[in-house]
């Protein structure tokens, strides 16, 4: 908090007024450790740059300068109101404003409404301190008006729930209900993004399970019955990869498989898809090797939970952790060894030689020593030929 207070300081000193502001102040006094910290200040954006040296200009338009202190970043923000949104999601108008009370009123929930003073002072003007003793989640102002102004809020929300432990209030709930169908609105990265949030949370099933009481997640047609499966089944993914999985096994496949997500987890969503629909309960050395660690001890935790069969988690770590290759690039013979020993052009032949060799060496056929596969090699390939 060191170089966020030089900046602080630095604003005081040319006349202004700066606190640090949002969920660093709340954290701060749930004694939780939180490296984002957010400055606001009644210094116009150009004043900002004039007074620091190294700016970057991130959010111009709503009053946003990153300014570089040492080797960290730090967003500071001129106080401001926000009018119009839009898609229910960002702010079309914004107007810079001279005091904290105004800029305050625009934020989502009281908690992150607080502001702290460069001397550890806490500055309340919606009650957010006691919300959060409480262990409230409350909209500043009318939660109708705050979830129709940016949707996303209400995913946040259950995030909170997950994360903080905490208890969206009565009329924050009735308004989620009434704007529920606003998320489709949100882009599909923004929303995943807050589903990786709220993985991170301990009370996550928690979260899920307000969640569907108010029948949100018949407004994420992909994600939905998924969402009904971890409900039902109690299963908590650990990851993003884990609770699409979730989603694509509980008839999503195609819809996830259209999400903006990374190419490897595709690859590894499918994986694990082909494992669990064809009923695999028992898994072989080659098949671990195979479709990795990871992927069958999750699909495992699918059977488990989905069909009821036995945990054999014990049984894959042990087969794994006896296997004498992990991967293709552990066997001794290398595809050039490969390709001196063929004396061929090199080629997708090579990976079907390697991939014998795997599968030899995990069955126990022989052992992955240098000269036992090449003796292997020179009897089953070259001296047919």
């Amino acid at each position: 908090m060191n170089n966020s207070k030089v900046i602080i300081k630095t604003l005081n000193e040319h006349g202004y007024d700066a606190y640090i502001v949002g969920g660093y102040v709340r954290d701060f006094l749930l004694d939780k450790e939180n490296s984002d910290i957010d400055i606001a200040t009644n210094a116009l954006p150009d004043v900002v740059k004039e007074i620091f040296p190294k700016t970057i200009l991130t959010g111009l338009k709503h009053g946003t300068v990153t300014v570089c202190l040492k080797d960290a970043q730090y967003e500071v923000t001129t106080f401001r109101t926000e009018s119009t949104y839009i898609n229910n999601r960002k702010p079309d108008q914004v107007a810079f404003v001279s005091n904290l009370e105004e800029d305050v009123k625009r934020r989502d929930f009281t908690m992150n409404a607080l502001a702290l003073t460069i001397d550890h002072q806490i500055i309340d003007y919606v009650g957010g301190k006691k919300d959060i003793e409480d262990k409230i989640i409350r909209t500043v102002g009318n939660p109708y008006d705050r979830f129709q102004e940016d949707a996303l809020r209400m995913l946040r929300a259950f995030r909170f729930v997950s994360t903080l432990g905490f208890t969206i209030e009565n009329e924050a709930l009735l308004a989620i209900k009434q704007n529920a169908h606003l998320i489709k609105n949100i882009s599909h990265e923004r929303i995943l993004i807050e589903f990786d949030k709220m993985m991170r949370g301990t009370n996550f099933l928690k979260a899920i399970e307000v969640l569907v009481s108010t029948s949100f997640h018949e407004h994420l047609p992909i994600l939905k019955n998924g969402l009904e499966t971890i409900n039902k089944t109690k299963i908590v993914p650990l990851d993003l990869f884990e609770f699409l999985t979730i989603c694509a096994v509980s008839s999503s496949y195609e819809q996830v498989m259209e999400l903006p997500i990374s190419n490897h987890n595709k690859k590894e969503i499918r994986i694990v898809y082909e494992m669990f629909e064809l009923d695999i309960i028992d898994y072989p050395k080659p098949l671990i090797f195979r479709n990795g660690l990871r992927n069958c001890l999750f699909t495992n935790k699918l059977n488990v939970f989905l069909n009821h069969t036995t945990d054999k988690k014990t049984e894959i770590i042990e087969a794994y952790q006896s296997m004498p290759i992990h991967k293709q690039c552990d066997v001794k013979f290398k595809g050039d060894d490969i390709i001196t020993l063929f004396n061929k052009e090199p080629g997708s032949w090579i990976s079907d030689v390697l991939d014998d060799l795997c599968l030899k060496i995990l069955i126990g056929e022989f052992q992955n020593e240098y000269q036992v596969i090449k003796e292997y090699l020179q009897n089953k390939y070259l001296k047919r030929s």
